[in-house]
């Protein structure tokens, strides 16, 4: 029978809505306690880092890489530049000792050349004796005697004009040595001065006269020097 149950067992619940489905079966009887089991480490702080989804529902995120710096130069550049100075330098001392040893050639002197000796002839030095000169007779002639004058010493001036009518003007040199000029002057004329000795290196007088003829005369302490007759323009001196 459906109903009977055996020994030990529970009773079974049959729920009409399952009634065409077939019954569970009996559970197995418990079995002895399970072997005792180490738990994984966990982090101190809560999480395992080696699980994704221990932080959260997102993996940690990553830190973005540093920008990329300035290009290297690679290394072959430098060995080629070390390179090339290495050529330069050794070009350099090889023209160095390529010019030392063209200097150091020793060449030999040229033989020294004999020095001409120049031949002298002695010169013949002939001396003339001059001939004598005649001595001529010195001539006799009696040297002017030089006047003497006495520092201050004057001399008496007489200027004398003779004619008819007037003279337009006359010009003399009087007592200070300065030309003196009198205009429409009647005729005969005359003008006494002193001047310093000798009276005859400064005594003067001119007549301007149109028309007639004039006569003038410069005498010095009382001897005429000069005398001079004309028209129009006369001119008497003490030099004569």
């Amino acid at each position: 029978m459906t109903g009977s149950r055996r020994d030990g067992e529970e009773p079974g619940y049959h729920d009409p809505a399952y009634a065409n489905q077939p019954p569970y079966g009996n559970y197995p009887p418990p079995t002895g306690p399970a072997p005792t089991q180490r738990l994984p480490q966990y982090s101190q702080y809560g999480y395992d880092p080696a699980d994704p989804y221990a932080a959260g529902q997102y993996a940690p995120h990553e830190p973005a890489e540093p920008p990329p710096g300035e290009p290297k130069s690679p290394q072959w550049l430098w060995w080629v530049a070390a390179a090339a100075v290495l050529v330069v330098v050794g070009l350099v001392i090889a023209l160095v000792i390529s010019n030392s040893s063209r200097q150091q050639t020793v060449v030999a002197p040229a033989p020294a050349m004999p020095e001409p000796t120049a031949s002298t002839t002695p010169r013949t030095t002939t001396t003339t004796s001059p001939s004598p000169r005649p001595v001529l007779p010195l001539p006799t002639t009696s040297a002017p005697t030089p006047t003497t004058t006495v520092s201050g010493q004057t001399e008496t001036v007489t200027y004398d004009v003779s004619g008819d009518g007037r003279a337009i003007s006359i010009t003399y040199t009087d007592s200070g040595g300065l030309p003196q000029t009198e205009f429409n002057v009647m005729l005969p004329w005359s003008k006494q001065v002193d001047l310093p000795a000798p009276a005859q290196n400064a005594a003067r007088i001119s007549i301007i006269n149109l028309g007639n003829q004039v006569s003038c005369t410069v005498s010095i302490n009382g001897v005429t020097t000069e005398q001079h007759t004309g028209a129009g323009l006369t001119i008497c001196a003490g030099l004569g």
